[in-house]
């Protein structure tokens, strides 16, 4: 097939802003990439990350699983082939709708982190295979997700003999390192930590075949060698997980949102507006936090540029989006070209959290999908 080049989508002018623009080519190469570096290791897509309907059918036609958190996302999943022994949840938190729904469609496990869930599973899923959320060290990461969700081997240990009390089947234990995690050993540490639990858990009579490593996997290292690459994870990874985890049987699972679908994804905005503003010069982009950059709201740096020829001078700016809310601000003191109204910018590794945080706030529009190559290279 003839693939399509996404410089050429991205500057031309008959593409509506904002514009969130896919590279399947991307992600058929980072999918391949994931199941080469983790020998054994099963693809459970974060289907949060980005739920676009080509995205789920690209895994499931490779052979892949999908991770779910809603009844929303596992209808999706079902309407894009996925059978229910090729699903998992990880949302600690669920629904008796959802589980009875997922009871009925055969999910193949789901995640329990508190005595409370392990009630309610057992009433509305009964006998499905469970594994423990264990809280994991998420230092280095972007967004830490600690706090909210997971639980101490001790209690990791007393969830697990309830939830056999109860009739389900306990299987393994699951962890998540932070998202966008930049500290490799933050995975080593979470995988000696299940080993410790397992062997215990092993002595308390519990057959464990399940490892749930989780995402994290960061996105930009391409173009940022503070980032690192998806070989020096698998590297430390798969020895820790040889050297802590028994591997009779073992199944380990691997959960890419961002990971798998952020360096495939650009998202190109027209500066809408500009002024000057105790001295700060600001651009006023069609999109901003509410419609498709609340990532940068929440502490991840934008990776900007313009997408123009010139040669122009460098300058400052305070980047900002189009609703009349005053926190709708990316960047402040951000360099570039000398930028005019009119002008485009691209925000790189945008494939991940950007449609899926976004909402017409003031009704500006959330991006505009645009998805190139929906079949891979052919060699």
């Amino acid at each position: 097939m003839n693939t399509v080049h996404m410089d050429t989508v991205l500057r031309d002018p008959n593409t509506v802003t904002p514009a969130l623009v896919l590279d399947f080519n991307k992600i058929h190469r980072t999918y391949d990439q994931f199941i080469d570096l983790f020998p054994g290791g099963q693809v459970y897509y974060a289907v949060k990350a980005n739920a676009n309907l080509d995205v789920l059918r690209l895994v499931v036609e490779k052979g892949g699983g999908l991770e779910i958190a809603s009844l929303a996302e596992l209808e999706r999943s079902l309407a894009v082939g996925a059978t229910g022994d090729k699903i998992i949840c990880s949302n600690p938190i669920k629904n008796p709708v959802f589980l009875e729904r997922m009871s009925h469609a055969g999910v193949y496990a789901m995640v329990v982190d508190s005595t409370y869930e392990v009630e309610k599973v057992a009433q509305y899923a009964p006998g499905m295979r469970v594994y423990v959320r264990l809280a994991v060290d998420n230092k280095g990461s972007v967004l830490p997700l600690a706090g909210k969700f997971g639980v101490s081997g001790r209690e990791a240990l007393e969830i697990f003999e309830l939830a056999r009390e109860r009739g389900l089947e306990p299987i393994g234990l699951s962890f998540h390192v932070g998202s966008q995690c930049l500290n490799v050993q933050n995975w080593v540490n979470a995988i000696r930590a299940c080993g410790e639990i397992w062997q215990e858990a092993e002595t308390r009579g519990f057959q464990f075949h399940f490892l749930d490593i989780g995402g994290g996997f960061p996105a930009g290292s391409y173009h940022d060698e503070n980032i690192p690459t998806l070989d020096a994870i698998s590297a430390v990874t798969m020895e820790a997980v040889r050297q802590y985890i028994p591997q009779d049987k073992l199944m380990l699972v691997l959960e890419p949102g961002r990971g798998l679908v952020g360096e495939a994804g650009k998202l190109v905005v027209t500066v809408v507006g500009k002024a000057v503003r105790n001295g700060d010069e600001w651009l006023y982009l069609d999109a901003g936090v509410f419609n498709g950059l609340m990532e940068t709201y929440e502490g991840f740096p934008p990776v900007a540029l313009l997408l123009n020829d010139d040669q122009r001078p460098m300058r400052l700016y305070t980047m900002a989006g189009p609703s009349c809310d005053s926190c709708d601000v990316i960047a402040r003191g951000y360099e570039l070209p000398e930028t005019h109204i009119g002008d485009r910018l691209l925000f790189l590794d945008a494939g991940a959290y950007t449609n899926e945080y976004a909402v017409a706030f003031n009704g500006f529009p959330i991006p505009a999908v645009v998805n190139l190559n929906l079949q891979p290279e052919v060699a």
